[in-house]
């Protein structure tokens, strides 16, 4: 049986979607090219801001997400990935463009939760302004029985959100010592885990970082990606 080609829905934002095609390389059981996958990048940057739109009214990115949804489709993705966090909002348009399936990258990190910590009862997200708000991972952990704490709004904004805001624009470290600080805030409220829920936290947050540890949704959603290859 020839193994499916995966399309990365990407640009949103570069890196973020370069550190998921490099996460699938650098799980994948190979010693050869040919023994990695086929894997399709659409990497339109032009897409609009995500937390812009649903927060502020700004342009509605689903119908770029779609077509690019559509465009992996027809180059000859089996199956469909999201490099970003925020963009799930859109997801059920997304998966109404095409006829092949789309990973759902906050619910598959769930399900990682359950089962790789099945005693955590307590979860520290940090995710943009716009994916708090639209409760993509809170509704998802309430159904799974997992309380879901978020940053305070003084943090949320000059912590979370400006140290995104750094990543983004290539200063790591300034950005990551603001990452911290909003993890451990979370965690002297109670947090067991803290949830990289932004595609550009990983970069700058990873297990040994803080004292509990760090769910990377963008490497869970690699190994997914492998497993279902």
């Amino acid at each position: 049986m020839a193994e499916k080609v995966i399309g990365i829905i990407g640009g949103m934002g570069p890196e973020a979607t370069a550190d998921l095609y490099l996460k699938i390389i650098h799980n994948t059981p190979a010693d050869i090219d040919q023994q990695h996958m086929h894997v399709l990048i659409d990497g339109n940057t032009k897409i609009p801001d995500r937390t812009t739109a649903i927060l502020h009214g700004g342009e509605n990115p689903a119908p770029y997400i779609a077509e690019a949804a559509r465009n992996l489709f027809r180059a000859g993705a089996d199956y469909l990935a999201i490099s970003c966090n925020t963009a799930h909002y859109y997801y059920d348009t997304v998966q109404a463009a095409v006829p092949i399936p789309v990973l759902h990258m906050p619910k598959i990190c769930l399900e990682y939760i359950q089962e790789k910590y099945p005693n955590v009862k307590c979860c520290g997200l940090l995710a943009t302004s716009a994916t708090i708000q639209t409760g993509l991972y809170q509704d998802l952990a309430e159904k799974a029985g997992l309380q879901m704490l978020h940053s305070v709004p003084e943090i949320q904004t000059n912590k979370v959100m400006e140290g995104i805001r750094n990543v983004k624009a290539g200063c790591k470290d300034e950005g990551g010592e603001l990452l911290k600080a909003a993890a451990n805030a979370l965690i002297e409220r109670g947090a067991e885990v803290i949830i990289a829920g932004c595609t550009e936290i990983p970069l700058v947050l990873q297990n040994g970082s803080i004292c509990v540890p760090v769910v990377d949704p963008t490497l869970i959603l690699a190994l997914k990606i492998i497993e279902l290859r």
